[in-house]
């Protein structure tokens, strides 16, 4: 696979639609993650072309998927087709939806729709002469059209923009400068005296093989159209009126050579003594042979009566033995070359017929079905993204790649209630398949609404940290002037300045990040979901106080984080009405998961102090294997256990406190609790799971001691 103009900052991974069903004993699960994973490719690819375009015409342009099997635009949207995730046309995607974006700000899409209107009549003068329909006109020159317009816009925005030329490259290399339409331009074919052989010469008449004497007129068009300088076609109308210019050269030109043939066709008719070989211009300007039989014995009358006719006569009676001009509107025929095979030369009809159908806007692309299209809205609305992580860790295990993990920015009702969510109901271990009924949403709901209880009676404890003490010290030395003591200067008094001490609460940020993985479930999982609800409602209530909450678990073989709760954008409310349809699945990707919330949490400042807060119940474990690592992968033991320590070292960089508590309602055993150490330090705290209130105290605790003097 070839490199990518964009591979310099894109990850580097094949972004290959699979949804294969060949196997016998497909695992459904599975299967819907891997789509699943690459609708999340596909909404990447999609947002990063449409941050292009964006940034490109500075305008708010929507790019969309299409349905409709065709990739246009209609003069306020770009679509694109559902292949642009596949490696090979992602630059070419970017390249197409520049074009198209462009043409939303440069072209006048009413000028095109109404062209026919003001075709010049001498053009269609000249095309009547050879039953040329104002139709197959009007066509013409609308491609001709499309052919000055594209070579405007793309001069413009290749001038102007230089950093996306590498798209708009890869972009022509396929549509125009392949090794097919090069073999088409150096070969006999598209020489014929016909509208396809004109068309095919000027679209491609920026390539290093055109041939501007291929046929009669090219070079007059080639100047008309004068590339060099195709900026000073600065309107609509400039471009269309040399739309016109070369439309009346080609019809002329036809027509011209089409009349002098038949004229020398019948010419020879009549000077024939026998069988002779009459030399006829071929199109192109190549020499082919016309035979003309010649009659038995014909008397005087016959020979008198023939030269008095008509040529229109003779050319429209009976013809027999004339080999006949090619007809200007034939699109069959693109003539013959000995040295360009039946197989090659269908290669080049395809591709020229590829080239039309770029100009016109048809091209037909990969369609999105209506279920995928609504899946893609929701992961576009959640903001999930496919993130690579673990790959140092990969490198360790002897192999090659990264570990993808799915990060979810925006939890929605949506998502929750979505087949995509694998923390939902319906996929965990209580099996459920009717939300509305499942007892354990219900049972989960009451522990929400018990800790909004409990957190509104910490929050109002805590209402002391809102305010701020302002103390005056007076009769100072130096400091502001004191206009109540002024006047005792008269009385040799000196310290008549004040100065004032504010004391304050430090801002606060917390993140919870909760182990959701299916050991969690039951009683661990109500009393942990009593916590996170308690602190996010009590920190609610307080001004400077920041709470994001975030969920760890894996999607079948993928980790799987989800960001759930961000106190600077989301109200109580969500955690109230959403927590409840989360539910503990799957297994512990640990640090995987921390790599990947490391890119959400903000660094802390100094004049604020955070904690990142991890609650779980055991050690990594978690195995992947796919496309984007060379084989299976294990992450447990002590190899997880320093990768999740070195993800914890990045945290604390960012000017985190660690606090994380092992929570567990048996007797662990020494070596789980040894690599919790390895990977937690002195930060480990192991609690039972029915002394969470542990937690709480602790945080009491710091909110009381952040103070700023």
């Amino acid at each position: 696979m070839g490199k990518r103009y964009s591979d310099f900052w894109i990850n580097d991974y094949e972004m290959e639609w699979d949804f294969s069903d060949d196997s016998e004993n497909l695992d459904l699960s599975n299967a819907q993650t891997e789509k699943t994973a690459n609708l999340i490719r596909l909404a990447a690819a999609r947002r990063a072309i449409s941050n292009y375009v964006s940034i490109l015409t500075n305008k708010t342009i929507p790019v969309m998927f299409n349905d409709q099997n065709v990739n246009m635009t209609d003069g306020k949207t770009v679509y694109i087709g559902a292949d642009v995730n596949e490696k090979s046309n992602f630059d070419v995607a970017v390249g197409l939806a520049l074009h198209e974006g462009s043409h939303i700000c440069y072209s006048d899409f009413d000028l095109y729709k109404t062209l026919w209107q003001k075709i010049p009549r001498e053009i269609y003068e000249y095309a009547a002469k050879l039953n040329i329909s104002k139709e197959e006109v009007s066509n013409v020159c609308k491609t001709i059209f499309n052919i000055i317009e594209d070579r405007y816009i793309d001069y413009t925005v290749y001038k102007n923009a230089p950093g996306y030329r590498g798209y708009y490259e890869a972009l022509y290399d396929k549509y125009f400068n392949s090794s097919v339409i090069d073999d088409g331009l150096k070969s006999e074919l598209y020489r014929k005296l016909n509208i396809e052989s004109y068309l095919y010469r000027i679209i491609n008449i920026t390539n290093k093989h055109t041939d501007l004497d291929a046929l009669p007129g090219l070079y007059d068009i080639a100047k008309t159209l004068n590339l060099s300088n195709i900026t000073r076609l600065k309107t609509g109308m400039d471009r269309l009126d040399c739309t016109f210019e070369i439309a009346s050269i080609l019809f002329k030109k036809i027509t011209e050579v089409e009349v002098r043939t038949k004229i020398q066709v019948q010419t020879d008719m009549f000077c024939s003594d026998g069988d002779e070989i009459a030399s006829v211009p071929a199109p192109g300007g190549s020499k082919s042979q016309t035979k003309v039989k010649s009659s038995e014995k014909t008397d005087e009358k016959d020979d008198e009566k023939s030269n008095n006719m008509d040529i229109d006569d003779i050319l429209g009676g009976d013809t027999t033995g004339v080999e006949t001009v090619e007809s200007a509107t034939s699109k069959n025929d693109i003539g013959d070359d000995p040295k360009v095979t039946q197989t090659k030369k269908q290669k080049i009809a395809k591709a020229f017929q590829k080239q039309k159908d770029f100009l016109s806007g048809k091209l037909r692309k990969k369609k999105v079905s209506k279920k995928d299209s609504q899946i893609l809205a929701t992961l576009e609305r959640n903001q999930i993204e496919l993130i690579d992580v673990g790959s140092d860790y990969v490198v360790s295990q002897n192999c090659v790649g990264a570990i993808e993990c799915i990060l979810v920015k925006n939890f929605t009702r949506e998502l929750a209630m979505s087949e995509e969510f694998p923390l939902g109901p319906s996929r965990s271990f209580y099996g459920y398949n009717n939300i509305n009924s499942i007892p354990a949403v219900a049972d989960l709901q009451r522990v929400i609404d018990r800790g909004i209880i409990l957190g509104n009676k910490i929050g109002k404890r805590l209402q002391f940290r809102n305010e701020i003490n302002i103390e005056k010290f007076s009769r100072r030395e130096t400091g502001k002037l004191d206009k109540r003591i002024i006047h005792e200067l008269g009385f040799d008094a000196e310290n008549i300045f004040y100065t004032t001490a504010t004391t304050k609460y430090k801002k606060m940020n917390f993140h919870i990040s909760v182990d959701a993985s299916s050991s969690m479930r039951d009683h661990k999982w109500n009393k942990t979901m009593l916590l996170c609800t308690a602190i996010a409602k009590a920190a609610s209530m307080l001004e400077n106080i920041h709470v994001t909450i975030s969920f760890r678990a894996t999607m079948d073989k993928m980790p799987y984080v989800v960001m759930a709760y961000d106190s600077k954008k989301d109200k109580i409310i969500k955690i109230k009405s959403l927590f409840a349809f989360i539910h503990p699945q799957g297994l512990t990707p640990e640090g995987l998961s921390f790599e990947a919330i490391l890119r959400e949490i903000p660094q802390s400042d100094t004049n604020s102090e955070s904690y990142f807060i991890n609650i779980s119940d055991g050690e990594p474990c978690f195995s992947f294997s796919g496309e984007s690592v060379d084989s299976t992968v294990g992450y447990s033991g002590i190899a997880a256990a320093l990768h999740t320590r070195k993800q914890v070292n990045k945290i604390r960089a960012l000017n985190y406190n660690v606090l994380s508590y092992f929570v567990s309602e048996y007797a662990n055993n020494e070596a789980s609790i040894n690599l919790f150490k390895t990977m937690y330090g002195k930060d480990s705290v192991f609690i039972n799971v029915e002394n969470l209130n542990q937690i709480v105290n602790t945080l009491n605790k710091k909110m009381l001691e952040s103070i700023d003097v």
